[in-house]
This record gives structure tokens, C-alpha cells and sequence, in this order.
């Protein structure tokens, strides 16, 4: 099985952006509904795996100030809502 892995990221507006992978996929995403998924232990409790945080008080406005890759596995979306922890890793990516 070859590793995923993305070729390009493209913004595509202050709210989406876009994932090229290496197979040619190209896969478009929401900030707001990539920040209510957010995996860090901010948002969710590492014991019980439930949020912390409530979905619905997520901002649909809410913009990535950064987007960074983390090793070949990936990538850590530093959000203007202060939520700057979460690692999405490219399976969980490709795949929502």
C-alpha cells in the first residue's frame, strides 16, 4: 500500500482550501468543519474520547492563520479562533 501523501494546498478563499494528493485526488475543505473535528486536547478528552468543545459555537468565519505540515503524516492548522493544537493526519483527511 503506498502512504498517502499530499503533492499541493491550495487556499482557495478565506474559508477553503483545497488538497491535491499525490494519486491526482483533489479534495476541498471547510475550516469551520475541520476546527469542529479538531483533535487536541483542547477539544477533546484523551480518557473518554468526548469533545470538550460544542460544534455548534464553532464561527463558520473562522480562517487558518497557518497551515503547517507535521512530519510526512500531517498537517497542524493554526486557527484565528486561538485553537492551534490539533494535528489532522492525511488518512483522517483524506477520508472525512
Amino acid at each position: 500500500m503506498t502512504a498517502l501523501q499530499i503533492k499541493e494546498i491550495r487556499q482557495k478563499d478565506n474559508y477553503h482550501f483545497s488538497i491535491e494528493w499525490t494519486d491526482g485526488k483533489v479534495i476541498d475543505y471547510r475550516l469551520s468543519d475541520l476546527q469542529k473535528m479538531c483533535p487536541c486536547a483542547n477539544c477533546v478528552d484523551g480518557s473518554t474520547g468526548e469533545r470538550k468543545t460544542n460544534a455548534k459555537f464553532v464561527d463558520e468565519q473562522v480562517r487558518a492563520v497557518k497551515i503547517a505540515s507535521v512530519g510526512r503524516y500531517a498537517i497542524r492548522i493554526d486557527f484565528t479562533s486561538g485553537c492551534s493544537m490539533g494535528i489532522y493526519n492525511f488518512e483522517d483527511l483524506r477520508f472525512i
